[in-house]
């Protein structure tokens, strides 16, 4: 029996599939994929092993999918049914890709998403960059890095002690709360119909407007209440509406208003008139739109993916 069991688990490792047998003797199916894979059905679990690189082009995955410590998973056209899984310094990149379960992250060295239809994000550490993408539920990021431009939320957007959370020309309705992130944060040329806030923050804030860490050329519109408190940063608010009322206390220094912004709503602590002359200065001190750098980064990642899984060969998927 021993015997047997051995060489049906071989086979199915020389085909690209494990088994796992549980104290039941009730096995447990999953496919492997180091290598390039094509337009095919992946029927069970598809996990890409610690260390290896695994590419697909139109794939189907029935079950979930999990990117081992250190692996790379780079997909485009593909439809993952389950939840994607990536492990410590592994890499998702997901273009023009559905996932229909919750994509979670544990200290990977990134996801890129790119026009691509997701439930739900939930990371720590590491950096999410979504772009022109649909997310049906939340984004939640923690320890990282979170760039999310052209795209729309029906959920909340959460940025918790990230290095910054920047928001370009994207709709979230659901709330935005960006606390304790190291370089602030961009809300650029987007909407949010749910409660902002922005607590805790230092190096730059800019919630609309031209100056500080990029160009803005778009209004803003904060649906709800914005809440600006307890930030080290220097922050402003400008060319955007505030639907509901601006809270902006215990920020030092304090909030700057800018001339083209409207809040509808009481406005309630300190804040101050911008001036030309600081806002010019604040503009070539800091840092530019941090998209190009993470683009980079993503590319660079996947490229070295893809070079390691064709030289793996095709995956027997």
């Amino acid at each position: 029996m021993k015997i047997l069991t051995f060489i049906a688990t071989a086979s199915l490792v020389a085909s690209g599939s494990l088994v796992a047998f549980s104290n039941s003797a009730q096995a447990s199916l999953y496919t492997t994929c180091v290598g390039d894979g094509g337009a095919v059905t992946v029927s069970n679990d598809l996990v890409v092993p610690a260390g290896k690189s695994c590419t697909l082009t139109g794939t189907k995955v029935k079950g979930t999918v999990t990117v081992e410590a250190g692996a790379d998973l780079v997909a485009a056209g593909a439809t993952f049914n389950g939840a994607v899984t990536v492990e410590e310094n592994a890499y998702l990149d997901l273009t023009d890709t559905t996932v229909k379960g919750a994509l979670s992250t544990n200290s990977a060295f990134g996801a890129h998403l790119e026009k691509s239809n997701l439930k739900e994000v939930d990371a720590t550490q590491g950096f999410v960059y979504v772009v022109d993408s649909t997310l049906g539920g939340s984004v939640s990021t923690e320890a990282g890095e979170l760039y999310v431009s052209g795209s729309t939320l029906s959920g909340s957007l959460t940025g918790d002690a990230n290095q910054y959370s920047d928001v370009y020309d994207t709709t979230v309705k659901g709330a935005i709360t960006v606390n304790g992130n190291t370089l602030g944060g961009v809300f650029c040329a987007s909407e949010v119909y749910g409660a902002a806030k922005y607590a805790g923050n230092a190096d730059n804030l800019q919630l609309g407007g031209e100056s500080l860490i990029g160009s803005c050329a778009g209004a803003s519109y904060f649906g709800g209440n914005l809440a600006v408190t307890d930030n080290t940063a220097k922050a402003v608010l400008d060319n955007a509406i505030v639907r509901g009322g601006l809270t902006a206390t215990g920020n030092d220094p304090v909030l700057v208003v800018g001339e083209l912004a409207r809040v509808r709503g009481t406005v309630t602590g300190e804040t101050a008139t911008a001036g030309p002359a600081s806002s010019r200065s604040a503009e070539e001190a800091a840092p530019q739109d941090r998209g190009a750098d993470l683009a980079q980064k993503a590319a660079a990642r996947a490229a070295a993916a893809r070079a390691d899984a064709h030289g793996a060969g095709k995956s027997r998927l």
